[in-house]
């Protein structure tokens, strides 16, 4: 009895470490799992972000809203005129300075993330913005136009400022600043694009580019001109 009890006490001891083996090994590769899962998760969620900030980059959404607009409701000629002044003489510089000075090194990358860096990027599109914004009103071009392009001026000139204390987010406070130019268009696309910049915020926080601050400052920014602009085009 003894012995058969010795024995089968064996077997249940066998068989409790087998079953912690077991549950050790299942664990493992849970875990392993979870952390494959996690890393391919993070990295899709990267390349989102990616996409959407590349997507909502104020030097495509600006542009592009330029073009639609002043093809549609101009004609050919002061379509074109207003187009070139606005992405010719603004927007291409701008692309082009970024593009050089990243390459060369002067800016960590092409957003300008580093804030001290962006003072000279300020000092490069302020001029740009001066010069078509005088242009346009001696030109006797539309005064809403000339309103839209002024505050667009201010809203740079204000991020500048602000820029000696917290890097506010241009990819939010522009696309903002669009949604309020858009608005008196079309109401329901303003309001999306207005919604959408929410992702855009979250796509410029994922990718290390701001923070929940910097983005909320952007906000803010693009908030109050817009409303000044939107007041001041709708009188």
């Amino acid at each position: 009895m003894k012995n058969s009890f010795g024995r089968q006490s064996k077997k249940n001891t066998c068989r409790r470490k087998q079953e912690t083996r077991l549950h050790l090994l299942f664990l493992h590769l849970y875990r392993l799992s979870w952390h494959r899962f996690s890393a391919k998760l993070e990295e899709m969620k990267q390349k989102v972000a990616k996409y959407i900030s590349i997507i909502g980059h104020p030097l495509i959404t600006i542009p592009l809203f330029v073009i639609i607009t002043t093809f549609s409701q101009s004609d050919l000629k002061k379509a074109l005129f207003i187009s070139f002044l606005i992405i010719g003489c603004i927007f291409v510089p701008v692309v082009l300075q970024l593009y050089r000075k990243s390459k060369n090194g002067t800016y960590t990358n092409f957003d300008v993330s580093d804030r001290k860096q962006r003072k000279s990027m300020y000092l490069f599109i302020l001029p740009l913005l001066l010069v078509v914004t005088a242009v346009l009103y001696l030109s006797g071009q539309p005064a809403n136009l000339c309103l839209s392009v002024f505050c667009a001026l201010m809203l740079i000139f204000i991020s500048q400022l602000v820029n000696f204390f917290v890097k506010s987010s241009l990819h939010v406070s522009m696309n903002i600043y669009l949604s309020f130019l858009i608005m008196p268009i079309n109401t329901t696309i303003g309001i999306v694009v207005f919604l959408l910049t929410g992702l855009i915020a979250w796509s410029r926080i994922v990718l290390g580019r701001h923070t929940f601050k910097e983005v909320w400052v952007g906000a803010i920014l693009g908030l109050v001109i817009g409303l000044i602009m939107f007041a001041l085009v709708k009188n």
